[in-house]
């Protein structure tokens, strides 16, 4: 049987949730290959246990613990389906969601954007934290100009709730950024500029969850920083692309307020000193002042339930 998805999970230390993932994903059909990849977890024993449960799965590792990115990369190198379909292993699929895949899915695509719906973990209610990127799809699928494509490529910057053609990641060779935060960021904006055949589809498929101990939920400064210099590289990089419209810098450099005069002096020089976008007049506008602090408000108190 010839294997149609590849199913790409990067995992470290959370048994219990990536059993969760596998269940939410049809393993017993011959089409689908579940490509796991522990980094270097501690109780190996756990996993051990997981491993025998789940025999169809293919378990890899990475040489040593070094995030989610490396292990991206190793579980692209074992790849071999038509599709390249990401997921995180604290969150899960949707009901039907390989189905959509089966019906939507077209022999000439590049990469096809679907929905997710986002809950809070602590007590299933819903979450915010998938908003922003439905919004970019169903804005482009609306209306499909330059523009909405734009923003769609240059926001929409998380693995899950698309499918890639592996042959075209291969062919453009973009990999994850080997960096503990943020490094899904420019393989999906990169292979996203350089799709010929990007579509949406209005399906939901994946269900994220919000924890407020997971690595998106971290603010710290060092976290921020690490989030703000991979976003800058980014744009450097698609500058040589020669495109130059880069990532925005624009709510970072209002976010760096929060960590004191001396970071907000330094995000914004370097912001100004680089290939990224500023929206000054995002900046000065009260409005969208307010919008913001209202949405990091609903933000911050996801993250700590």
């Amino acid at each position: 049987m010839v294997v149609v998805y590849s199913v790409v999970v990067p995992h470290y230390e959370d048994p219990d949730r990536l059993d969760r993932l596998l269940r939410s994903v049809p393993v017993a059909r011959d089409d689908i290959e579940v490509i796991v990849v522990d980094d270097c977890s501690l109780d190996q024993a756990a996993l051990d246990a997981l491993r025998v449960s789940w025999p169809g799965v293919r378990w890899c590792s990475t040489r040593e613990n070094a995030g989610a990115g490396v292990a991206r990369n190793v579980g692209l190198d074992a790849a071999r389906g038509r599709w390249l379909v990401f997921a995180d292993s604290d969150d899960e699929f949707l009901p039907g969601a390989f189905e959509a895949f089966d019906r939507t899915l077209r022999p000439d695509d590049d990469l096809v954007y679907f929905l997710a719906e986002a809950v809070q973990e602590a007590d299933g209610a819903p979450s915010v934290r998938s908003e922003w990127v439905n919004e970019r799809v169903i804005e482009y699928a609306h209306s499909p100009d330059e523009e909405a494509r734009q923003e769609l490529c240059l926001q929409h910057i998380v693995p899950w709730a698309k499918a890639y053609s592996r042959a075209f990641v291969e062919s453009n060779g973009v990999r994850f950024d080997p960096v503990r935060r943020g490094n899904d960021v420019a393989f999906n904006v990169l292979a996203a500029m350089r799709a010929g055949r990007l579509r949406t589809e209005l399906i939901p498929v994946y269900r994220v969850y919000r924890r407020s101990e997971s690595l998106t939920a971290d603010m710290s400064e060092a976290a921020f920083m690490e989030r703000f210099w991979i976003d800058r590289s980014l744009s450097q990089r698609l500058s040589a692309l020669g495109v130059r419209r880069g990532r925005s810098a624009t709510g970072q450099m209002l976010l760096s307020v929060r960590y004191g005069p001396g970071t907000a002096l330094r995000v914004w020089w370097l912001a100004i000193c680089s290939p990224m976008k500023i929206e000054w007049s995002r900046i000065f506008d009260v409005g969208r002042w307010r919008r913001f602090l209202v949405n990091q408000r609903r933000d911050a108190q996801e993250r700590i339930k």
